[in-house]
């Protein structure tokens, strides 16, 4: 049942554009893989009751193309036949979110390695945080709201390259003869053997690369930025409106902490603030943000402060006054 829930909460958060493009392509993977394949039925089953879509003369066709995209593995004529029964009731659901996602399944193709690599993702809902081993043996720590693609088997492929939408810590096993790399919409980071986090969501104003032990390289995607190499202690902030990078020396333990469930901010701007909020402890805050766009913050909460806490805290450090109702947090 837990798996379910999860299911269906990544395609609504998809289908409701929270996604950016890059977000849309690591969706496609993720879709397309076999695996939870009776959960994701079920969750476009449902997006099915509630979407006003009805299947046309052109969806066959167009569904005959994406099948050929959905199912990468050779199956039976009998199987394939029966999936295409199953599948079929669903197709209109899908073909309108293809239309939403600007080609998501073709896109994908163009970040498939040459040879055929098996993926593996995990999301991680709002309120929740993972540990992760990957093949090779290093270890990510995948915070909440975050997408997380990777080959299931490194053996086949020449670098080991990742895919993230949202924020991780990654524990990096050394091997020179097989960079690392991390892909995220706007900048992608290779490291050898290190310790560094990356924070990439969608909607934040800015990606963020802060580097614990070894180097990373961190190259922009847009513009002509040069890319640039980050030694201990230091960050590289990324802002996606201004097209700018900025380095910085932080106190690493800081960022150390949070990965036992501290939450810490510094010079943090009221949404970014509200934004970390939100996935910590999945919930969905209104607030005015004019009322506080210039305003910027220094605040830690530490592991075990609930979120009547957190907010009584910001109420004497801000002056805010909030109203809770259920899952839902009013500020004024």
């Amino acid at each position: 049942m837990e798996e379910n829930n999860k299911t269906k909460q990544l395609m609504r958060l998809y289908f409701g554009k929270h996604f950016s493009r890059y977000g849309r392509i690591l969706f496609g993977r993720w879709l397309k893989a076999d695996d939870e394949r009776s959960q994701k039925l079920d969750a476009l089953q449902d997006m099915w009751e509630e979407v006003d879509a009805e299947a046309t003369a052109s969806t066959h066709d167009d569904w005959m193309t994406l099948q050929k995209h959905l199912f990468v593995s050779p199956v039976g004529r009998e199987r394939s036949f029966l999936l295409s029964r199953q599948l079929f009731k669903y197709a209109a659901i899908i073909i309108l979110m293809m239309t939403t996602a600007g080609a998501t399944y073709w896109a994908t193709d163009r970040f498939k390695p040459v040879r055929h690599v098996e993926m593996a993702e995990i999301f991680v809902p709002y309120g929740e945080s993972k540990q992760v081993i990957l093949p090779d043996g290093s270890s990510v720590w995948v915070d909440a709201g975050s997408l997380l693609v990777y080959p299931k088997d490194f053996k086949n492929t020449d670098t080991r390259t990742v895919y993230l939408t949202g924020e991780a810590s990654f524990s990096v096993h050394k091997n020179p003869e097989q960079p690392f790399i991390v892909k995220t919409t706007f900048v992608d980071m290779q490291a050898l053997g290190t310790v560094f986090t990356v924070e990439a969501y969608p909607n934040d104003t800015c990606s963020t690369t802060t580097l614990e032990e070894g180097s990373v390289l961190v190259t922009v995607k847009k513009g002509n930025i040069q890319p640039t190499v980050l030694r201990p202690d230091q960050q590289l902030i990324y802002s996606h409106v201004a097209h700018t990078i900025r380095v910085k020396s932080v106190d690493i333990s800081l960022y150390q902490k949070e990965r036992s469930g501290y939450l810490i901010f510094e010079n943090a701007s009221f949404n970014h603030l509200m934004a970390s909020l939100e996935r910590k402890f999945n919930i969905t805050i209104h607030y005015n943000s004019q009322k506080y766009a210039s305003e910027y913050y220094n605040v830690k909460f530490s592991p075990d402060e609930k979120l009547e806490d957190v907010l009584t805290i910001l109420q004497q450090l801000v002056g805010i006054r909030y109203k809770v109702k259920g899952n839902v947090v009013f500020i004024n």
